[in-house]
């Protein structure tokens, strides 16, 4: 093979080589770039959850399966909760919010949305102020057990099913009485 045809394969084969390590290593940056965003924003809804003093105070005394008595306090601490979720949510939806990391706090948000004193709150007094966004009020309904309680540990019961039982027919016992000799005892 001449030398000059060798050299421009060479060349060739490094420029080739160069260009794929390149989009290689963009992809990776851009990965890890993706996951360092997504740990900033989890830390920093974190952070914005934790601080949610009022509704930290009703989770830590138990409160949330008590019935709301109406009182502004518990409804603006709530409200401030359901404030959090939709800004959660919406930035789930516009793509900025992994869905991965998400999902970590779905089951704990089922868990509390569930419980007796939040569904209230959210159906008479909260729902209608999140009417601007009909995604966020349809997720949060279907995440409502309604025909299901709450139970003291904050279980729904949403993960036990029991099974329809099943008909069966069972036939009645036969009795024969005798009728004279039962007239007979009688007398």
């Amino acid at each position: 093979m001449p030398l000059p045809l060798l050299l421009q394969l060479i060349s060739t084969s490094a420029i080739v080589t160069g260009s794929l390590c390149a989009i290689l290593a963009y992809l990776r940056g851009s990965k890890t770039h993706q996951q360092s965003l997504n740990a900033q924003v989890f830390l920093s809804l974190t952070e914005r959850h934790a601080s949610l003093i009022e509704f930290r105070r009703l989770e830590a005394d138990l409160r949330l399966n008590d019935h709301w008595n109406g009182d502004l306090e518990t409804a603006v601490a709530i409200r401030e909760y359901f404030d959090l979720l939709a800004h959660e949510f919406a930035l789930v939806d516009l793509g900025i919010l992994d869905q991965r990391v998400w999902n970590i706090w779905q089951s704990d948000i089922k868990r509390i949305v569930n419980t007796q004193l939040i569904s209230e709150v959210w159906n008479q007094r909260t729902r209608h102020l999140h009417r601007a966004s009909p995604a966020f009020t349809r997720y949060i309904d279907s995440m409502l057990t309604h025909q299901r309680g709450v139970f003291a540990d904050g279980h729904t019961g949403s993960s036990i099913h029991i099974p329809p039982q099943q008909q069966t027919t069972r036939k009645s016992p036969q009795i024969k009485i005798n009728i004279p000799a039962a007239i007979s005892t009688l007398e």
